[in-house]
């Protein structure tokens, strides 16, 4: 299939990075943008910056079908309660115990504890992450880099198609307009253990981790931990309509659907998503959503830093609270160079 494409638009405007993250948090819808792309094409910045790309139908529809049971099983934990405050759009709360008392954590409040509308909207949203984790320190708790969850319960074959759905993906990545990312972003997997990369038994992907999200109308947010020099890559499957992605800084928005790859500054830039409708176009009742599935491919930022396995949880293992791991680091390093 050709990759170049059609169009080339400039976007109308800019309202300014501040106004745009003003927004965080908050339900974007038709009002956020003027210009709306719907096949092949590409738009810049309207000082001449890659914005996003589109590429209409370049996914086939029978490895769609392998691989959409799958998704579904990766998107599985629940956005009410999780940790992508901004994304979820229904506020900051502080976490409760199994046994109903209050936690000092705070998050995306349950369910149970928000409003009717956000209750509506996030009832049945999902995501969940495939791949590799760099490592991080939550609730007092030190994780190493490591496989995702999901990953390290899949089964072998489920994991490959993953795989070559990232290999697809990265493709097109390495096609797109978006050059000096994609050079940042192949020269840092480059430098990282291949224990952390997203890979095939040919090539070696420019990804190290995907979200997927499932029937999950995002508010406005910028998304953290991946690679700023970088660009994330999109792809979706479902029967929908409405979802389209607003970039509210450029009053720009993506109308993408399954079979497409979208690449765009997700990492930079503040976006979200328009009402998730059923595929006549009217609004879905309560608990018969259509399923909007999204990978979101992109390089974690912190995994460059990451080392062997064996040495991750010697790291773990000798952890103290309240200090920093990178001494830890450092010394390992040493020592395996001196030996």
């Amino acid at each position: 299939m050709r990759l170049g494409p059609a169009l080339e638009i400039v976007a109308p405007t800019d309202i300014g990075e501040k106004e745009a993250l003003r927004l965080c948090g908050q339900l974007l819808d038709d009002r956020h943008y003027n210009l709306l792309l719907s096949e092949t094409g590409r738009v810049y910045t309207p000082t001449y910056e890659p914005l996003c790309q589109l590429y209409k139908g370049y996914l086939p529809k029978e490895f769609l079908n392998r691989i959409r049971l799958i998704l579904r099983r990766a998107a599985s934990q629940s956005v009410a309660s999780g940790n992508r405050v901004d994304a979820a759009g229904a506020g900051r709360g502080l976490r409760r115990r199994r046994d109903g008392s209050v936690s000092k954590m705070s998050g995306v409040p349950r369910l149970q504890d928000m409003s009717d509308e956000d209750y509506i909207r996030l009832k049945s949203a999902r995501d969940g992450m495939v791949g590799y984790n760099a490592d991080a320190s939550r609730g007092g708790q030190k994780y190493p880099c490591r496989l995702t969850s999901w990953t390290q319960r899949a089964h072998p074959a489920e994991w490959r198609l993953m795989c070559e759905l990232a290999e697809l993906v990265g493709q097109v990545f390495g096609s797109s307009f978006a050059g000096e990312q994609w050079i940042a972003q192949a020269r840092k997997v480059s430098a990282s253990r291949r224990d952390y990369v997203i890979k095939t038994s040919k090539v070696l992907t420019p990804f190290t981790t995907i979200t997927v999200n499932r029937s999950w109308r995002t508010a406005a947010h910028v998304d953290s931990g991946d690679l700023k020099q970088g660009f994330g890559m999109m792809c979706c499957l479902g029967d929908f309509e409405g979802c389209d992605l607003v970039f509210p800084r450029f009053r720009t928005a993506v109308r993408y659907r399954e079979g497409d790859i979208l690449s765009a500054d997700v990492a930079n830039q503040v976006h979200g998503n328009t009402p998730l409708l059923n595929p006549d176009g009217s609004v879905p009742e309560l608990g018969n959503e259509p399923e909007r599935l999204v990978c979101v491919f992109y390089y974690q930022e912190k995994v460059e830093h990451c080392q062997s396995p064996e040495e991750e949880m010697g790291i773990v293992n000798t952890w103290v609270r309240g200090k920093s791991s990178r001494g830890s680091r450092k010394k390992t390093a040493s020592i395996k160079k001196k030996n």
